[in-house]
C-alpha cells in the first residue's frame, strides 16, 4: 500500500482520544536461542533471537522485553553492561538499544541501523572500557562515548588488507595502551589488529598492525583480560600473550573455542564440541561437567565462579548434578503461519510447512509446546490451525495428515492422529504423504478438510457426525478437481447462514471459489465456481471468510473480493471489489464482534469498518514502533470474550486490545471507569456490560436527558463527559441507562463526573 495511504489513515486515529487499557501491544516471542549473556549482579541478561530477558539467579523469575516492551528490533545478537548499569543490546539490522534499568528507560543508537553504505549491519560485540563502548560489527569497530552519547571513529581498514575487503571485527579490548581486536574478512584465517592509541590517525589502515596465532592454522574468536594478561580464545585451542609471544594453553590445545568470559577469579570458556572448561590465575584447568546438552552461543560468571551457558535452543544453561535449563515461559518458535483462537480464549498457534516446531497454545499466561519429542507426533512441520465442531482444534502438517485436540483436553493422544489410517490418500509418488487444509464445520457437526493432491483424486475429506470418515472427488463440470488448497493458503474453507460449504480451488486451471453441499445432507456437487472472470479481483484466492452479515469475503492476490449474494453469486452485481486495497497481496482476513474486518496483508494490517467502506486503521511496523513485528501478516484471530486481535508473523506474534468484545447475552450490571471522572478530559468513559447493539441515555440526578449515546455494538460503549451541545457537563452524579436494541433490557448505574 502507498505509504501516503498509511499516513492519512494514522492522522485519523490520531484524533481520537485513548481509553485506558485500550490499543495496548503485547508480543509473543520464542527466547530460547540465546546468542549472548552478560551478568549484572544477580541477574544475567540473555540478548536471543526473540529479544531480551534477565533471569535473576537468586529468585530464578525472569523479565522479558520485546518490541512492546521498547525494543525497536528484538533480533538480538549481542549484549553488554557499562559501568552505569545500563544494558546494551545490538541487532542483525544494526539498531542499538540501551536500557536502564534503575529509570526503566530507553535510548537507542540509530545510525548504524540506517547508513545506507552498508548492507551487514550485524552487531557482533560490546566491550565496555570506563565510558568508551568498542562496537564491533560486520563491517568493522567503531568507537562510541556513552557519556556523550555519541560516536567516535569507525575502524574498517586494517594493515595490509586489501581496502575492497569487507572486514567484521568479532572483539575488541583496550590493553598497554593499544586496540586489540579479531578481525575476519570471510577469506581464510581471522587475525588479530592492533592499533596503538597514541597514533595520530588510527584510520589510516598502516596505523593498524596484523597478527596471527599458530603461523595463522586458527582463527581468534574473541579476545579476554584476565590475570593482567592479554587472552585470546580460537578455533584451535587458548592463547596468552607473553613477551608479544602467543603461547597456548596446551591442556586446551585443538579446541575450538565457541565463546570465553571472564571473573576476577575465574575464566570460563565452551567448546564447539560441547565441553565447558574453568581456568583459575594459574592457568589450572577444570573440566565443567558433562557435556552440554545443546550448542552453546556465550558464557558467563557468576559470584561462586560457577558457570551459565548461553544456548541456542534451551535458554542459559546451568550445572549442578546435571545440566539445568533456565527460559521464560514462550513459544516453541517464532514462525507463526496460523493462528486460531477457540471459545475459551485459548490461542492455537502452527509453525510452518518447513523447519517446523510443531504447534503451540497460550491460555493468556502461560504457553505449551506440542512437538515430535514431546506429544508422540509424527513430524514437527504443522502449518495450520482450526477450531472444528464441539471446540475441537485441530493441527494440519505437511506430509502427515491431521491432529485432533478435543476441547478441555491439552495433550496429544495417538487415536487422534488422522491420516492413512482413516482412509485419506496422499500424492501420487507416495500416498503416506497428506498435507491437510483448515478444517470446517457444518451445520450437522460434520468435519470437512481436504487432502492436497490426493493421488485418488477424492480430495475432499469428511469426518461425519458417527465418527466415520468419507474421502470423494471434487466435480466440477464432470472434471475431478486435483488441488483445493497448498501452502499459500490461510482459510480453506467457509460456512455461510444458508448451510452452504464455500471452499478456495487453487487448482491452476481452475482458480477461484465453489460453493458445494446446501442440502440437509452432504453433497459434494459444484453448484457455483466463481473465478475472477466473474469479478474476483486476482486468480490467487489466499483465504475465504464469512462475516456477520453473510456476505463472502474473499482475500486474493490483487485485492478482496465480497460476494453479498451467496444464494445467487452468478447474478450482476453480486460481487463488488474493494477498491481501497485493490492490487494488494490480501493474506488473511478476520472478523469482530462488531463485524469489523480485519486485513492481514504483506504490507501491514488494515482494520475496515462493517460494510468496508471506510479504513478505520492501518498498523504497520513504522507506525506502530516496531509493536506489529512484522508487516506480512500471515494469519489474524480475535478472542472475542476480551477482544484481543493477534497478529500471526513469521518473526513472532503481536496482539492489540480493542474495544471489539462480544456483547453480553443479557444485562448483569454495568461496570463504569474511570469513576469518578474528570473533565475536561482526554479519555473517555468506558461502560462495560453491554448486550448486542445497545443504545445509552445520560440522564442528571433528577431525571433530565443530558444525553443519548449509540454504542458500537458491542459489550462495551463510551461517553466523554459532555452534553448534547458537546459541553463538558457540570459536576454530580450521572445515571448511565443502557437498553436493549427492543427496548426489552435495560440495566443502570452511576458516575461521579468532577469538573476543575
Amino acid at each position: 500500500m502507498k505509504s501516503g495511504f498509511f499516513l492519512g489513515v494514522v492522522l485519523i486515529l490520531a484524533a481520537h482520544p485513548a481509553t485506558a487499557g485500550i490499543g495496548v501491544w503485547k508480543n509473543y516471542t520464542s527466547m530460547k536461542e540465546v546468542r549472548g549473556v552478560a551478568r549484572e549482579g544477580n541477574l544475567f541478561w540473555a540478548a536471543t533471537s526473540g529479544g531480551l530477558f534477565s533471569w535473576n539467579q537468586t529468585t530464578g523469575t525472569y523479565q522479558l522485553f520485546t518490541n512492546a516492551e521498547g525494543l525497536q528490533n528484538f533480533d538480538l545478537t549481542a549484549v553488554g553492561i557499562d559501568s552505569h548499569g545500563n544494558i546494551w543490546t545490538g541487532t542483525s539490522t544494526g539498531v542499538i538499544h540501551v536500557y536502564s534499568p534503575s529509570s526503566q528507560s530507553w535510548r537507542y543508537i540509530l545510525n548504524i541501523a540506517g547508513n545506507g553504505n552498508q548492507t551487514n549491519k550485524k552487531i557482533n560485540a560490546f566491550t565496555m572500557y570506563r565510558d568508551t563502548v568498542l562496537i564491533c560489527t560486520e563491517f568493522g569497530l567503531s568507537m562510541f562515548d556513552s557519556k556523550k552519547f555519541q560516536f567516535g571513529d569507525t575502524y574498517s581498514k586494517f594493515g595490509t588488507l586489501p581496502t575492497t575487503l569487507r572486514i567484521a571485527a568479532s572483539s575488541a579490548v583496550i590493553f598497554n595502551g593499544k586496540i586489540w581486536t579479531t578481525i575476519s574478512t570471510g577469506q581464510g584465517n581471522g587475525q588479530i589488529a592492533v592499533g596503538d592509541l597514541a597514533t595520530v590517525n588510527l584510520l589510516q589502515p598502516e596505523s593498524w598492525s596484523l597478527q596471527s596465532i599458530a603461523a595463522g592454522s586458527v582463527s581468534p574468536t574473541s579476545l579476554l583480560l584476565y590475570n593482567n594478561r592479554l587472552y585470546a580464545s580460537t578455533t584451535g585451542g587458548l592463547f596468552y600473550l607473553d613477551n608479544n609471544l602467543w603461547t597456548s594453553v596446551s591442556v586446551l590445545d585443538g579446541k575450538n573455542i565457541v565463546a570465553a568470559s571472564t571473573s576476577p577469579t575465574t575464566m570460563a570458556l565452551c567448546t564447539t564440541s560441547f565441553e565447558v572448561f574453568t581456568l583459575n590465575t594459574q592457568n589450572d584447568t577444570l573440566h565443567v561437567g558433562s557435556l552440554l546438552p545443546n550448542t552453546p552461543s556465550s558464557i558467563a560468571i557468576d559470584d561462586n565462579g560457577k558457570t551459565v551457558i548461553g544456548s541456542l535452543s534451551t535458554g542459559l544453561l546451568t550445572f549442578a548434578s546435571a545440566w539445568d535449563a533456565h527460559i521464560p515461559n514462550g513459544p516453541n518458535g517464532n514462525q507463526f503461519t496460523s493462528i486460531a483462537s477457540d471459545a475459551n480464549g485459548v490461542v492455537w498457534c502452527a509453525s510452518g510447512s518447513s523447519n517446523g516446531k510443531g504447534f503451540y497454545r497460550f491460555n493468556g499466561m502461560d504457553w505449551k509446546s506440542f512437538t515430535r519429542q514431546n506429544s508422540q507426533l509424527p513430524l514437527d512441520e504443522y502449518y495450520r490451525v482450526s477450531v472444528g465442531c464441539n471446540g475441537s482444534v485441530w493441527a494440519s502438517s505437511w506430509s502427515r495428515g491431521f491432529v485432533e485436540i478435543p476441547d478441555g483436553v491439552d495433550s496429544v493422544d495417538t487415536s487422534h492422529i488422522f491420516g492413512r489410517n482413516v482412509g485419506m490418500v496422499g500424492i501420487p509418488n507416495d500416498p503416506n504423504y497428506i498435507v491437510g487444509s483448515t478444517v470446517e464445520c457444518d451445520r450437522q457437526g460434520n468435519v470437512w478438510m481436504t487432502s492436497r493432491d490426493a493421488a485418488n483424486t477424492r480430495i475432499l475429506v469428511i469426518r461425519k457426525t458417527n465418527d466415520t470418515w468419507i474421502t470423494s472427488p471434487v466435480l466440477l463440470g464432470g472434471t475431478r478437481l486435483k488441488l483445493l488448497q497448498d501452502a499459500a493458503l490461510e482459510r480453506s474453507f467457509a460456512l455461510d447462514a444458508s448451510g452452504n460449504m464455500w471452499a478456495v480451488v487453487r487448482d491452476p486451471a481452475y482458480a477461484g471459489v465453489i460453493r458445494i453441499g446446501n442440502r440437509p445432507g452432504i453433497d459434494t456437487t459444484v453448484q457455483y465456481h466463481i473465478t475472477s472472470a466473474d469479478g474476483l479481483p486476482g486468480t490467487e484466492i489466499r483465504t475465504i471468510i464469512v462475516d456477520r452479515d453473510n456476505d463472502i469475503w474473499v482475500g486474493t492476490d490483487g485485492g478482496i473480493g465480497i460476494i453479498f449474494d451467496p444464494d445467487n453469486p452468478k447474478r450482476a452485481g453480486s460481487i463488488a471489489i474493494y477498491k481501497p486495497l485493490l492490487g494488494q497481496i490480501i493474506n488473511t482476513i478476520s472478523v469482530d464482534p462488531l463485524n469489523q474486518k480485519w486485513v492481514g496483508t504483506t504490507e501491514g494490517a488494515i482494520l475496515l469498518s462493517q460494510d468496508g467502506t471506510q479504513v478505520l486503521a492501518s498498523y504497520t511496523v513504522d507506525n506502530t514502533g516496531g509493536k506489529l513485528i512484522d508487516n506480512d501478516i500471515k494469519s489474524i484471530t480475535i478472542d472475542v470474550k476480551k477482544g484481543i486481535v493477534y497478529f500471526g508473523t513469521t518473526s513472532g506474534l503481536a496482539s492489540l486490545s480493542t474495544t471489539a468484545i462480544e456483547p453480553k447475552a443479557s444485562f448483569d450490571k454495568l461496570l463504569i471507569s474511570p469513576n469518578p471522572y474528570i473533565v475536561p478530559n482526554t479519555a473517555l468513559i468506558t461502560i462495560d456490560g453491554l448486550v448486542e447493539n445497545s443504545s445509552i441515555k445520560v440522564l442528571s440526578i433528577d431525571g433530565r436527558l443530558i444525553r443519548e449515546i449509540k454504542t458500537p455494538g458491542g459489550r462495551i460503549g463510551f461517553w466523554d463527559g459532555k452534553d448534547a451541545e458537546d459541553k463538558d457537563v457540570a459536576s454530580g452524579i450521572y445515571i448511565i441507562t443502557a437498553y436493549s436494541e427492543d427496548g426489552t433490557r435495560v440495566a443502570t448505574s452511576k458516575v461521579a463526573v468532577v469538573r476543575r
